[in-house]
């Protein structure tokens, strides 16, 4: 490294003093020496640009792209020599540099222009190969797929159809996957990645007939079985498995038991499932059906929400908490789980209205009369808020319960009741900013204690003497 660098150093001095050939010859010399070194590299394809070697240059640019992928120095330099020697690299080299400036929509022409400016197929296809790409990197799957689709002809793998299956589940499409890969089978019969995945796609489409036909994994074999009603030839298969500690072998276990309405044994196995896959909707989905066989509604229901929150749905998730929450107004746990959903989908009223079923079930529910009490207070409710936070004070030992009531009774401008809260405060609360806010505060609220205790004696005095 030592050496490429006093060579760089030599052949830098050389160029400042405008001896270019001397340069040029320094750097070829040292060729093998730097050929992996990207600055080297540079260095010697700007020589030989210099000296107008257009050959060599290219040559040194080209390699340099090797190695460096994303030199946007190379492509632009290539751009301006292909712009005299070859249009169709040209193009490619221009779809490349706008790539790497984040202008891949741009790009797209350019890749166009290198197909139209070339009748080499393989040129054609290279060009297509990165058109499609910059398809799918613009979220365009459907004129991905039709570049792929040029290509299909001339590959001598299935990758391309396996790419295009891809591309259609990414738009939803199930019918048309299984028709890419059944094109591929065509072409070859026996590649497995194929036919695995067609017959996963029978099996989510329903036909299980057509999936059995081309099923490679056991595990997917067993799907297949008992999807058939086939349960106890699956459950042979389910003990001569390989690799019992994943996922899937117990989902399909869970499936097993629920087939044969073994309620104990298929939660064992739903449960031994979440252990390698926490928080899947398909765990809560298994348990909701369970639920359902065993009549228990309420927890069906409840499962089912945790399958929609596990799917980002929180607001069908809502739906069946309230169901749940029909079913068994009393249970404390749905009941938050509600309350949680609406403040974070900010329904601030429906909140404070479950804090009042909570409330009603444990009236010294210390959470609920805070929030409560934060509720009527960002209302403007004051008077209301202050009831809440009263009775959250006389359960609660938590500094800010003191603070929010003494806020609470300031607003009411009812000082000697807002200062006792604040001090009970102080005594509480860690040292802080807002401790010394609370600290003036009661200060200034010491004084006005002071002016109101000074006033109602005047005001004592001049009755007594109205009365004489």
């Amino acid at each position: 490294m030592a050496d490429i660098i006093a060579i760089l150093e030599r052949a830098q001095s050389l160029t400042d003093n405008e001896k270019f050939e001397d340069a040029y010859n320094v750097l070829t010399a040292a060729y093998n020496q730097g050929k992996n070194n990207p600055e080297f590299l540079e260095k010697i394809a700007l020589a030989a640009q210099t000296l107008e070697k257009k050959d060599e240059a290219t040559k040194y640019w080209e390699e340099l792209i090797e190695i460096a992928p994303n030199s946007i120095v190379a492509y632009s330099e290539l751009q301006d020599i292909y712009n005299e020697t070859n249009r169709y690299k040209y193009y490619l080299t221009r779809a490349k540099v706008k790539t790497l400036n984040n202008q891949v929509s741009q790009a797209i022409p350019d890749y166009k222009k290198a197909i139209d400016n070339t009748q080499d197929i393989k040129e054609k296809d290279d060009a297509s190969i990165l058109m499609a790409k910059a398809y799918e990197y613009i979220g365009k799957p459907m004129n991905a797929i039709d570049e792929y689709y040029k290509i299909a002809p001339h590959s001598d793998t299935a990758d391309i159809h396996l790419k295009i299956a891809d591309l259609y589940l990414q738009d939803k499409d199930k019918f048309s996957a299984i028709n890419a890969l059944q094109q591929g089978l065509e072409h070859y019969p026996d590649d497995e990645r194929l036919k695995e995945f067609i017959a996963k796609l029978y099996v989510e489409t329903g036909d299980v007939d057509k999936a059995q036909q081309f099923a490679i994994s056991e595990l997917l074999k067993i799907k297949i079985k008992l999807m058939q009603g086939h349960n106890d030839e699956a459950y042979e298969l389910l003990q001569n498995v390989s690799d019992k500690h994943n996922d899937e072998y117990y989902k399909l276990l869970a499936e097993y038991y629920f087939n044969i309405k073994d309620w104990d044994n298929c939660n064992e196995s739903i449960n031994n499932f979440a252990k390698y896959a926490p928080n899947h909707p398909l765990i809560y989905q298994m348990k909701s059906l369970v639920c359902e066989n065993n009549n228990q509604m309420h927890d069906a229901h409840v499962n089912r929400a945790k399958m929609y929150i596990a799917k980002g749905q929180d607001d069908v998730a809502l739906h069946e908490y309230m169901l749940a929450h029909n079913i068994d107004k009393n249970n404390v746990q749905t009941i938050e789980d509600i309350i949680k959903l609406c403040e974070n989908a900010g329904e601030k009223h429906t909140a404070a209205e479950f804090y009042e079923k909570l409330l009603k079930i444990n009236p010294k529910n210390e959470n609920a009369l805070v929030k409560s009490g934060d509720f009527y207070f960002d209302m403007g409710e004051y008077n209301i808020a202050s009831k809440y936070y009263e009775k959250a004070a006389e359960v609660s030992r938590l500094s800010e319960v003191f603070l929010k009531a003494g806020k609470c009774f300031e607003k009411l401008k009812k000082e000697k009741i807002a200062k006792e809260y604040y001090e009970k405060y102080l005594s509480k609360a860690p040292m802080s900013a807002e401790v010394e806010l609370i600290k003036a505060k009661i200060s200034k609220l010491s004084d006005k204690d002071t002016s109101s205790d000074d006033e109602g004696l005047l005001e004592k005095i001049l009755s007594f003497f109205s009365k004489k």
